[in-house]
């Protein structure tokens, strides 16, 4: 009967302990860095021992851990007592159930981020066993790792993993797919929709989904194991904007969540319309975010004018840029209504509608000051009132047609003075005249004054004066 002896390494501050001519307790330890292998492929390093201490002979990439040695399995390479570790770190996306099996002579062990699965630690001959185990792995990133260590005789092994697919078992959702682009052609007026490979490694299908703008209802337009679709939706209308989005089926027929909803619009949109009136100019200046999606071609902007006795929208003119600057409008202190449509590169313009559309975004509701004065100025007359002067400021335009809300009246001493206001009151609207009336108390002291009076709007704005009209306060006499 060969003796078993026990020997302790240290490799990296970890310590090893080997049982030679029997089952190897190895602690785990990271595959030698150095080789950069692509996505989902194994690190594959060959060790000199059994305790996978010191420096790898050799670091490579291995699409599986699938091997039969006879003999050395490399130039530098014992025949005997060496090891090969696998190592990979994949996405599992949603994760899941999964079989781990493994078949191999000698000693294996697999590890899902270090814990470890599946122990055949015995020494075999040329004889392979197998094992497998079912376990769930979590949503995400992982590692797997694989130790393999031939003592004597053949050197195999062979290890792989795989998503249960049975609906039994497998209850997890796909995770929803993402990198959901879209392309519209203004030529075929046709919507291509790509997005990025699920990571799910049981995926069955994806689903692409569509609705219009402004509905919650989705239209399944098709189902495909590609990852891109042309969509021959033709809308007579291709103004209208469409939601996409993107859904993943697993083999055991769960489907995900839909994938972030990506919109397209034919048409680019104006988001905001803003404007501001100059007073000095009398011009307005309209602005709206410039648009940078690739079929934008142009703007064009509207006036909502008097034309031929109605309302219509009148075309002011086209612009690239995203500002506007108009003629001079008249002060008149009415609303005035603007509109920017968008025509894309296929020539396909915003719809207008005749009417005005209070909720839309790309019009504008915009209140002039009013900078129009009453037409005409006011009666004057004077009289005389216990201590003073009575003025009496008058208009007698019809009540639905006046444009003044009040009256102004002012006093100076005749030729010399500086005028001052008495008055400045509104008007009764009830009676057929509008007037105001004042009783200015002046000194009786025998001098001349002179009145003049003016109405004026709610927005500040003066009539002419009335014709100046003087009277003369009698001395009063002392006894």
């Amino acid at each position: 009967m060969r003796q078993k002896k026990f020997v302790v390494g240290v490799s990296g501050g970890v310590v090893a302990a080997v049982v030679l001519g029997g089952p190897v307790v190895v602690a785990p330890e990271a595959v030698a860095a150095g080789v950069s292998c692509p996505a989902n492929v194994y690190t594959r390093a060959f060790y000199k021992n059994t305790s996978f201490s010191g420096s790898p002979v050799k670091t490579d990439c291995d699409g599986a851990v699938d091997q039969s040695w006879s003999g050395r399995p490399l130039a530098g390479m014992p025949a005997d007592n060496f090891g090969v570790r696998w190592s990979v770190k994949r996405d599992f996306g949603s994760g899941g159930p999964f079989t781990f099996a493994v078949s191999a002579t000698d000693g294996v062990r697999v590890y899902l981020d270090g814990v470890r699965k599946i122990d055949l630690w015995s020494g075999t001959g040329d004889r392979a066993r197998s094992k497998s185990v079912n376990l769930t792995v979590p949503s995400g990133s992982h590692t797997l790792r694989v130790d393999s260590v031939n003592w004597s005789g053949a050197a195999k092994v062979k290890y792989g993993y795989a998503p249960r697919t049975s609906a039994q078992y497998d209850k997890t959702r796909p995770l929803a797919p993402t990198g959901v682009k879209t392309a519209y052609d203004t030529t075929t007026r046709r919507t291509t929709v790509s997005w990025s490979a699920n990571k799910e490694m049981d995926l069955a299908s994806y689903s692409l989904y569509r609705r219009p703008e402004g509905s919650g209802t989705w239209t399944r337009v098709t189902t495909t194991t590609a990852r891109s679709y042309t969509d021959p939706l033709v809308n007579p209308d291709d103004r209208t904007p469409y939601f996409y989005e993107v859904r993943a089926k697993d083999k055991a027929g769960n489907t995900s969540s839909g994938s972030t909803d990506t919109v397209v619009r034919p048409l680019p949109v104006v988001p905001s319309l803003t404007g501001t009136y100059d007073r000095a100019t009398g011009k307005v200046t309209l602005k709206w975010p410039q648009n940078t999606e690739p079929q934008f071609h142009h703007y064009t902007v509207l006036s909502n004018d008097l034309v031929d006795g109605s309302y219509a929208w009148v075309p002011l003119g086209t612009t690239t840029r995203s500002t506007w600057t108009t003629g001079p409008v008249t002060p008149d202190g009415e609303w005035r209504h603007y509109r920017v449509l968008v025509t894309n590169d296929g020539g396909t313009t915003t719809y207008s509608s005749k009417w005005l559309d209070a909720r839309a975004t790309n019009e504008l509701w915009l209140g002039i000051p009013d900078g129009i004065a009453p037409e005409r100025a006011p009666d004057l007359a004077l009289g005389t009132c216990a201590g003073g002067v009575r003025a009496t400021a008058s208009d007698s335009t019809p009540a639905p047609i006046r444009d003044f809300t009040g009256f102004e009246i002012e006093r100076r001493e005749a030729t010399a003075g500086t005028w001052a206001p008495v008055l400045r009151q509104g008007y009764d609207p009830r009676p057929y005249t509008a007037e105001a009336t004042v009783c200015d108390p002046v000194p009786a002291d025998g001098r001349t004054y002179e009145y003049r009076a003016r109405s004026y709007d709610a927005a500040g704005n003066y009539s002419p004066y009335s014709e100046t009209r003087a009277i003369t306060v009698p001395a009063q006499r002392s006894e």
